[in-house]
């Protein structure tokens, strides 16, 4: 006999797809240097930072940890001081896929550690030797295979109700087209980002501290591309060191493949994000992180709902069935929870509970859950032409 809980599953296709809150919380795993002297920077030991000043009380500055020093100060430029980030350093010349492989991994330490807080993940690294890469599939092999293992951590974690949505670097771009496309994956708790906030150690990481504090500002539901928020940075480029405008003619391709990406809007100054694709098909309901998002708070909501009502008894009729008073009640926790934290955040919620179910033999309560979210302008088309009042007489 199963041990007494809450499961969650998570259903796909039905979109048919061809009070303060900690939805924002986020983490950065990067490589770097541990820094002398006590309490400073211990290498594979979690730290909570609140603001880019901790950096200093930790010793970590750009000649010691050029990196984590750049990654911390551009998440807090877009987040804002004073939001919760997670931190750990791993040594400086671990891959990113033994950063996020299996229960053991970093990845899984850090979530771990920051007992479920977490919400989104920035992973990053700067490569000691550019012998090691293998970019023969347009970005460096090991963030292809670090795709695969991220999202088999993030399944995991989903189960224990305590999900997360990752952002991986695509790595050394070779600055063309046809090779390894997010899209084509099926990863849907990864994102892959092709942006670049500039060279640093000669290298051009991408800007996954930028990615990752501009959704740590955002509300789950809101792209990230969204214009509202205003430009990330002036000048932008791609992880092979060209500058974003340089490309931008293969812009839709990109796109397509399911890459996060700076793109400029004429009149407009600075740099956008395309989007925020996950590595997975169009057609996948998560497809996009905003919709991720807001199942894994519904997830939460969810589980906190409903905990409370383990192994505590119910009444049923005498035809052994669920009287309908019971089953609006249970309707209505989690219907009032949802009302109350996603307010503004999806179009609507409704819960069934089938008052069918035999729950003396199997003890287990069904509540079908279905969320209409909100919808996302990705394209206005607008009809202009003249018009003469005489011919219309």
């Amino acid at each position: 006999m199963a041990l007494p809980g809450v499961e969650i599953t998570l259903g796909s296709g039905g979109l048919g797809r061809v009070s303060a809150t900690d939805d924002g919380i986020a983490a950065l795993l990067l490589t770097g240097n541990a820094v002398e002297g006590k309490d400073m920077l211990k290498l594979d030991t979690h730290y909570q930072l609140s603001s880019s000043k901790d950096l200093s009380t930790l010793g970590i500055d750009s000649g010691n940890n050029p990196l984590v020093n750049h990654e911390v100060r551009s998440f807090y430029a877009q987040a804002g001081e004073g939001a919760e980030l997670h931190l750990m350093v791993v040594e400086s010349g671990t891959k990113l896929t033994e950063m996020v492989d299996g229960a053991s991994s970093p990845l899984a330490k850090l979530i771990e550690a920051a007992a479920g807080r977490i919400k989104i993940i920035g992973v990053n690294r700067l490569i000691p030797d550019e012998g090691e890469v293998d970019n023969t599939q347009g970005i460096d092999s090991d963030a292809i295979e670090a795709a695969a293992k991220a999202q088999q951590v993030a399944e995991n974690y989903a189960s224990k109700i305590m999900p997360v949505r990752i952002f991986l670097p695509a790595i050394k771009w070779n600055g063309k087209t046809g090779g390894f496309a997010p899209s084509e994956c099926s990863y849907n708790r990864v994102a892959m980002v092709l942006a670049s906030e500039g060279n640093l150690q000669d290298q051009f990481p991408a800007a996954i501290g930028m990615v990752l504090g501009r959704a740590a500002q955002a509300e789950p539901q809101q792209d990230l591309g969204r214009v509202k928020f205003g430009s990330l940075i002036t000048g932008g480029y791609f992880t092979d060191g060209t500058p974003f405008l340089d490309k931008q003619g293969l812009a839709d391709t990109l796109n397509d493949a399911g890459f996060i990406f700076f793109l400029n809007y004429p009149s407009k100054n600075g740099c956008y994000l395309n989007g925020c694709p996950m590595c997975c098909s169009q057609t996948d309901d998560y497809a996009v992180l905003n919709n991720g998002r807001i199942m894994d708070k519904a997830m939460r909501i969810a589980y906190d709902t409903y905990i409370t009502e383990i192994m505590d008894n119910v009444k049923v009729g005498a035809d052994g069935k669920l009287p309908s008073g019971v089953c609006s009640s249970f309707e209505s926790m989690i219907e009032n929870a949802v009302a109350s934290l996603m307010n503004g955040q999806i179009s609507s919620f409704k819960a069934y509970v089938n008052p069918a179910q035999n729950i003396l033999s199997s003890s287990t309560l069904q509540v079908e859950c279905s969320i209409v979210p909100l919808g996302v302008l990705k394209t206005i088309r607008v009809l202009l032409s003249f018009s003469n009042p005489v011919l219309e007489q």
